[in-house]
């Protein structure tokens, strides 16, 4: 992180001196103060979800957070773009963070990436949507190297009538002192995790011409933990092992395969699929009514292995309606997005499959029974989690929660219905409404024998007058999930401009 520090302000030098006989270079900055203070044990919930785990989720935390933006266009097809992002707060979940550092080089339609940036949704809502199952936007960025396209990119001679939109990165994970602290209790082991774990991402979307009545997006995204030392205990034994991380996995990451012969060699038993594979398939209708009005359906559909991908997992998945007012102007109804969440299946209760003992056990277990995906849990990884906060779907609650202090997900078998309104009440000021209400079960490892559940609500109005921004919100919780937490949030930013 400190080489992209440093190759940042190489860059704003170097845009500096050209910036004497070029109107190309865009040097911006912005202040921020953000607070919220209530009463729980919390920050209600919808103020500290999908925000890039920008604003602690303690009750009662304050944060300053100041950017620069840099942009220069190098010619009519290159552009390279970077900027630095540092948050510090009180009673926070964080005191300081440099929450993004990246530098970007675009060609056209195309860019290669390097550093930790908040990514928006490709598909989804970012405003009004719970997220994706895998790649949301509840935790702080993993930093990465990606190399991917800079939104839709039509597909030469397809008439225009086929798009597309992938990213591919590796990159690392940067809270092993957190997996670490949370992973003992009372000086034992209580659950595996890995230290210096790495990370492979990618999605790929396919869709047809937006612009015609109807048209349809169908993709995938993947995500990996692999690498690091493991930690685990086996029949009351420690066990360390340095997960390898050569050239070749980095390879092998790419599709979920393994070493089927991984029990002749001592002490692998774990690299029957290397590292912890998570991931969802979306498939999308949209309609555009007219020009203006846009009605979309869609299933984010989950998986952790096979099972999932072959749809045995029932009806788990994100089912989603939204609908966009595209007109210009301002629009007191701009959007709706109304999703039903389950989680529930996990391609049934029971895992029985021989490929997961050696001679000559596996050859006496003829029956086969994949189930029990325990959605973003892992034997080895622990638990598919950054900082605390999942990465993808925060209904899911994160184990920054558990008041155990356990990185794992203690309840990711939920049912939940979730609505989220917003719009523009004059031409500065607008609104943004979301609920959700939601039951959990516990995992089918360990079930709940009370279920939770919990509504969560926000009401919120952001004001904008030249370079400031006001926003005021609303938020509450009510139920056995977080408890009850009511949070008042104000917020006060400025954009200024340098260059």
């Amino acid at each position: 992180m400190k080489g992209i520090l440093i190759g940042f302000m190489a860059v704003a030098f170097y845009a500096q001196g050209w910036s004497q006989d070029s109107l190309s270079t865009h040097l911006n900055y912005d202040l921020t103060s953000e607070t919220s203070v209530g009463t729980g044990d919390f920050t209600a919930f919808y103020l500290a979800a999908n925000r890039h785990h920008s604003l602690g989720t303690r009750a009662n935390t304050t944060s300053l957070r100041g950017s620069l933006h840099l942009e220069h266009r190098l010619s009519d097809d290159w552009l390279l773009s970077a900027a630095v992002d540092g948050i510090a707060g009180v009673h926070a979940d964080h005191r300081a963070y440099l929450q993004q550092c990246y530098v970007n080089l675009s060609y056209k339609s195309f860019h290669l990436e390097v550093g930790s940036r908040e990514l928006p949704q490709v598909l989804r809502d970012n405003l009004l949507s719970t997220g994706s199952f895998t790649k949301g936007t509840n935790a702080k960025p993993i930093p990465q190297v990606r190399l991917g396209t800079n939104g839709f990119w039509t597909v030469p001679f397809t008439k225009e009538w086929v798009q597309v939109n992938f990213d591919f990165g590796y990159g690392k994970f940067l809270d092993s002192d957190y997996h670490e602290d949370a992973s003992y209790i009372d000086g034992r082991l209580a659950s595996a995790y890995v230290k210096g774990a790495l990370y492979h991402q990618k999605h790929l979307y396919i869709r047809s011409n937006p612009e015609k009545p109807l048209f349809v997006t169908v993709g995938i995204e993947h995500a990996v933990q692999f690498g690091g030392t493991s930690y685990l205990m086996d029949h009351d034994e420690l066990r360390v092992k340095k997960k390898s991380a050569r050239l070749k996995d980095f390879w092998d990451v790419i599709l979920p395969l393994g070493d089927s012969n991984y029990f002749e060699h001592d002490d692998s038993w774990e690299d029957w699929i290397f590292g912890n594979h998570l991931g969802s398939m979306t498939c999308q209708i949209g309609w555009n009514i007219n020009r203006q009005h846009q009605v979309q359906a869609y299933l984010d559909n989950p998986f952790e292995d096979g099972s999932g991908m072959r749809k045995g997992n029932g009806w788990d998945g994100i089912w989603g309606l939204q609908y966009q007012n595209k007109a210009s102007g301002r629009q007191i109804l701009r959007g709706v997005v109304f999703e039903f969440v389950q989680t529930t299946n996990q391609s049934g209760p029971l895992h029985w499959d021989g490929g997961d003992y050696p001679e000559p056990i596996r050859s006496q277990i003829t029956d086969y029974v994949t189930g029990n995906d325990n959605y973003y849990n892992h034997g080895i990884y622990g638990s598919y989690v950054h900082y605390g906060m999942t990465p993808g779907n925060p209904l899911i609650t994160s184990p920054i929660y558990n008041k155990d202090g356990k990185a794992t997900y203690t309840d990711n078998r939920i049912k939940a219905w979730h609505l989220g309104v917003n719009g523009e009440v004059t031409d500065r000021l607008s609104y943004l409404v979301k609920g959700s209400y939601r039951e959990g079960w516990g995992t089918y490892v360990f079930p709940l024998a009370v279920k939770h559940h919990s509504f969560d609500a926000m009401f919120q109005a952001d004001y904008v007058d030249g370079p400031w921004c006001l926003s005021g919100a609303f938020a509450f919780d009510k139920g056995n999930i977080y408890g009850d937490c009511t949070s008042f949030y104000f917020k006060i930013g400025y954009h200024g401009k340098i260059l």
